[in-house]
């Protein structure tokens, strides 16, 4: 009958110890759950101001882009003025010259479109 009591008494022993350990396990199980959770919360923060920096990066780099396509598309109308004034006074100076040469190009340029 000894051993028999022996044995109960280290059976209740082990399952306390059991018991113990699992509320343990438990207790650090919550506790990593909750630090990941707050992870997960400040990655969202992150991610957030992220994608607002972004954001913002992109809509400087447009209106960067705009503003050069503006000063290029203003640069280019000051070329083609300058050059239909040029080619206007060239004409005004040699009208001979230049229907001869409008010829010349206008043959040129059939002679090409025939071949195909």
């Amino acid at each position: 009958m000894q051993n028999t009591s022996a044995t109960m008494s280290s059976t209740s022993s082990t399952n306390k110890n059991d018991s113990k350990d699992l509320k343990e396990g438990l207790t650090d199980l919550k506790s990593d759950a909750s630090a990941v959770r707050d992870d997960l919360n400040v990655l969202k923060e992150d991610a957030s101001q992220l994608t607002t920096h972004a954001t913002q990066h992109a809509i400087e780099a447009v209106k960067t882009s705009a503003e050069s396509a503006g000063e290029m598309a203003k640069s280019f109308g000051e070329n083609a003025k300058k050059c239909h004034e040029s080619v206007r006074a060239q004409v005004a100076e040699r009208p001979t010259t230049a229907v001869v040469l409008a010829l010349g190009v206008g043959v040129i340029a059939g002679r090409l479109l025939a071949r195909k």
